[in-house]
């Protein structure tokens, strides 16, 4: 019998280990059934691939993902990579808010040149709404946008606009020095646009436009998270809580109708975090009235805002408990850098069977929750631009979620606020993932699974998974073919 000498020995364990680890990765387990096809996409995917990360071992300033995403944006928009990222029918879009979610540009090129729209300071907090006239509100002292546009140049008053609707800025680290000033900024973005998006037309033309760069960006269907808003007319009129739903469902309606492959929108309810206990029971005695009569459309209950300044979960656990019977959960927890903190609220997410959790950022700290969360299939929403922007995590590379696919946890790549960093679509955030967060070697596989996981850990009923999984694989191969005629 041959004798293997020690350096064969050494060569042997070491490969045995790498294609061990490379077994558990995750979606390794469809590189058994891949097709001829997708074989031959993953050659054309990788050789892109190593291109760019050869270019970055030799110069790290050319990896993209560690480049904050304000100075990256413009550059990964010219990545060979991104572009067929681009063209992957991703199945659903599931950790999206809405009201930052329409693109930045639709905003102020479309929304901000509209006629009666105001603005105003209150608080020291810029304000946009549309009004018949300035003193249909009298909280501050509003100008009509076309006059301040006027005043200052329309190129000039645009870009200051678009300062007050997005974080961008060109030096974010000297800017935002810390956490809590990244998310005072972000919390007034809202309060910005709160009234411009409760104009009863322009939320219509919003929601129609978000559901149109979805759909532009190949995704079938998409669970937003967000708040009931006072909808309401110039003429003073404002709309029911019911109105609202009726609107927002007749909204996505015709965009169905317009778009025969789009299989629709389901809405999840937000809480922001540092309500009392009497306001989150009227919150919760609404929202499961309104489930009862919009059924197919409402489906649960998140809690929303910067963590560590809200409520840890188990505050709310007899008010969570008993909503339990009518609402699913979709609970933001562990987005978080403390431990021993507000981390702990992923204990509660999974005790209270949250379907999905958003962001679970801490999960891999604590190795009994990842293993039972693991065990219940619960998976986690990952949002890796939002992490960095939001100052969890400065390069993607460390962040948690490389452990979580090096160990095949079930993962669902998100997109979280994208019209806060001016983007649109889940393909950045694809990109990042892909590049930052798997070997070198990873492929096809991988964007493969986050396609089917998209719509396996949606809230869809079974049959429309099926369904969509059908037409899915209808597009898929059409991509295929997309780049092999391509490249």
């Amino acid at each position: 019998m041959l004798k293997l000498s020690e350096g064969e020995t050494y060569a042997q364990e070491r490969r045995k280990i790498l294609n061990d680890e490379k077994s558990l990765f995750f979606g390794n387990k469809l590189t058994s059934s891949l097709t001829t096809k997708e074989l031959m996409v993953n050659e054309v995917l990788m050789e892109k691939k190593i291109d760019e990360l050869t270019s970055s071992y030799e110069n790290s300033s050319n990896f993209l993902p560690s480049v904050h995403f304000f100075q990256a944006k413009e550059r990964i928009d010219q990545s060979e990579i991104f572009a067929i990222i681009k063209r992957i029918p991703k199945g659903a879009c599931l950790h999206t808010h809405l009201s930052a979610a329409v693109s930045v540009d639709f905003i102020i090129d479309n929304i901000s040149y509209r006629d009666c729209l105001y603005g105003g300071y209150i608080n020291d907090v810029f304000k946009l709404k549309f009004l018949s006239d300035s003193t249909q509100d009298n909280r501050c002292k509003w100008t009509e946008i076309k006059e301040m546009r006027r005043n200052q140049t329309a190129p000039v008053f645009d870009q200051w606009l678009r300062q007050q609707l997005t974080l961008n800025v060109d030096n974010p680290k000297e800017i935002y020095s810390n956490i809590e000033t990244v998310w005072k900024k972000f919390r007034n973005m809202f309060s910005t646009t709160y009234d411009l998006f409760s104009y009863r037309p322009v939320f219509q033309d919003c929601i129609y436009q978000l559901l149109q760069e979805l759909y532009d960006d190949n995704i079938m269907y998409a669970e937003l998270k967000g708040t009931v808003l006072p909808l309401y007319e110039l003429d003073g009129t404002v709309y029911s809580k019911k109105d609202f739903f009726e609107i927002f469902v007749q909204t996505v309606n015709k965009f169905r109708t317009d778009h025969p492959k789009f299989k629709g929108v389901r809405y999840i309810h937000s809480v922001p975090r540092g309500v009392d206990k009497e306001t989150l029971q009227t919150e919760l005695n609404v929202i499961i009235e309104m489930q009862k009569l919009f059924s197919n459309f409402i489906i649960g209950l998140d809690f929303v805002g910067f963590e560590e300044e809200g409520k840890f979960l188990t505050e709310f656990r007899s008010e969570i408990s008993a909503a339990q019977k009518h609402l699913k959960f979709f609970f933001h927890a562990g987005e978080t850098n403390w431990f021993g903190q507000t981390d702990c609220n992923i204990a509660d997410a999974i005790l209270f069977n949250s379907q999905r959790i958003g962001h679970g950022f801490a999960i891999i700290k604590h190795p009994i929750l990842l293993r039972l969360a693991k065990e219940r299939n619960i998976p986690l929403e990952i949002c890796p631009i939002s992490n960095q922007v939001l100052m969890l995590n400065d390069d993607p590379r460390n962040h948690p979620a490389t452990y979580l696919m090096a160990t095949d946890y079930p993962l669902v790549i998100c997109n979280d606020d994208p019209s806060a960093w001016n983007a649109s679509g889940l393909s950045y955030d694809w990109y990042i993932t892909f590049m930052a967060m798997t070997t070198k070697m990873s492929g096809i596989e991988v964007l493969k699974q986050f396609a089917l996981n998209s719509i396996f850990y949606s809230s869809m009923e079974e049959k429309e998974k099926e369904m969509m999984m059908k037409e899915w694989k209808e597009q898929w191969d059409e991509f295929l073919n997309e780049i092999l005629k391509y490249y």
